[in-house]
């Protein structure tokens, strides 16, 4: 289940946090996504802002002043914290995202990491089983 590997310290802001303070937050907190929330209600998703998001934002010139949801990607991709791992695995490679946030009960649980899944040898020997790999520890790409 990949409620037992997702992060549940999910760096979080709100809408209207500007770009920088965003790019900010990543850097001192080491993470590559930050959760957009209702400012009325912590726990409700309304987007999502990665390193690749701000990246952009630079490299066309936005105001690092504006507002993070003028960049952020409102609709967000979620996975039920008692989903398989190789359910994320798989919405990883479709949507070629690095990121996927974790709910319970359809509210904000935490956030996985394409790095959380290949960390752990049991995930991968799960994902192996699903797509009928064999897995062998130390193995290489």
């Amino acid at each position: 289940m990949i409620g037992q590997y997702a992060k549940t310290d999910v760096v979080k802001a709100y809408p209207t946090t500007s770009i920088r303070e965003v790019a900010r937050l990543m850097s001192q907190r080491g993470v590559g996504l930050v959760v957009l929330v209702d400012p009325k209600d912590p726990n409700r998703i309304v987007g999502v802002v990665s390193e690749r998001d701000v990246v952009r934002a630079v490299a066309y010139d936005v105001a690092l002043d504006a507002a993070v949801d003028t960049i952020a990607t409102k609709t967000v991709i979620t996975l039920e914290h008692d989903e398989p791992a190789a359910r994320a695995a798989e919405v990883f490679r479709r949507y070629g995202i690095r990121h996927v946030v974790v709910t319970k009960d359809e509210r904000l649980y935490g956030v996985l990491s394409i790095r959380d899944l290949i960390r752990e040898e049991a995930i991968l020997r799960e994902v192996a089983e699903y797509y009928e790999w064999t897995f062998e520890p130390g193995m290489s790409a």
